[in-house]
This record gives structure tokens, sequence and C-alpha cells, in this order.
């Protein structure tokens, strides 16, 4: 079945999510897995449709699990939900977990807020030694030689078996 042709998953581009009312869980979903808190906003208030559809663009495998763990239920709240999952479906909760946490720390206002500039490149001089080289804490391995054991043999070299 492609994605087109799945009943989950979003015909158009409207956003991610098949309805709003799956919108609208995943918010609560996310303000009760990472809550606002010391300065920082709740993942419900960060990972908005184009957070979501970027974990989901990387990790399309987590698309069904995340629907089905958003499916709606009669006054299901959402540590009530959350915890259902944990018990019967945590494959459902591991998803669901994955795509607010990364959809959460992707985003450039939290990682601001956490002072995280993100991966930077950081330029190596193929003269400077690390400190345990320059201070000879390798020394008797690198003076001691290779060593080698066939993972397969019985037993050690210089035994016999």
């Amino acid at each position: 079945m492609t994605g087109s042709q799945h009943p989950d998953r979003p015909a158009t581009a409207a956003g991610p999510f098949p309805d709003a009312e799956r919108r609208a869980i995943f918010a609560e979903l996310a303000d009760a897995l990472i809550p606002a808190a010391g300065g920082m906003l709740s993942a419900g208030a960060i990972v908005d449709d184009a957070r979501v559809a970027f974990v989901l663009g990387a990790r399309p495998d987590l698309a069904d699990h995340l629907w089905a763990a958003l499916q709606p239920s009669p006054s299901d709240q959402p540590r009530t939900r959350l915890a259902a999952l944990e018990h019967t479906r945590p494959d459902l909760l591991a998803a669901l977990q994955l795509v607010v946490v990364a959809g959460y720390y992707s985003d450039t206002t939290v990682r601001e807020l956490i002072g995280y500039p993100g991966q930077t490149a950081r330029p190596v001089n193929a003269l400077d030694f690390p400190p345990y080289i320059a201070e000879g804490l390798i020394d008797q391995v690198v003076n001691r030689g290779p060593i080698w054991r066939d993972p397969t043999a019985s037993t050690s070299p210089g035994e016999e078996g």
C-alpha cells in the first residue's frame, strides 16, 4: 500500500496530521510528555505541523505508529493514554515520544533557550597532540606493539587445548 493509499496518512500537503482531532490529541500528549517548566516552552507549543513533518520526513517509518497512538478515544486524558500505551503498546508510545522529542529539540527556539548552537565545524590541527599522548599515558600500549587474538579460536595463544 503506498503512502497516498493509506487511510491514515494525509493526502495533501496541508500538514502531516490526518485530521484536526489527531492534531489536538498530539498537542495534549506532547504537553504531557514535555510540559512548560523552568523558562522552557511545552512541546505542545513548539512541535507544530512543520516540526512533525520534519521528523516524519527523516523517519517516515514512525508515521503508522504515530497515527495509531493518536487514535481518538472517548474521555481519554493525556496521562491515562500515555500510561495505557506504556502497558499495552510500548512500540506506539516509543514512536510518539521520538516524534515529540525530535520535533522539540530540532526547533530553533528550543536550541537557543538551552544554548545549543547545533552542529558546528571545529577545525583540527594535525600537529596538536591530545593531552593523553603528550603526557605519555598510552606509551606502554604503543611500546607493546599490536596484539591480535583470533576470536574464533577456542584457546588463547600459548595455551594448549
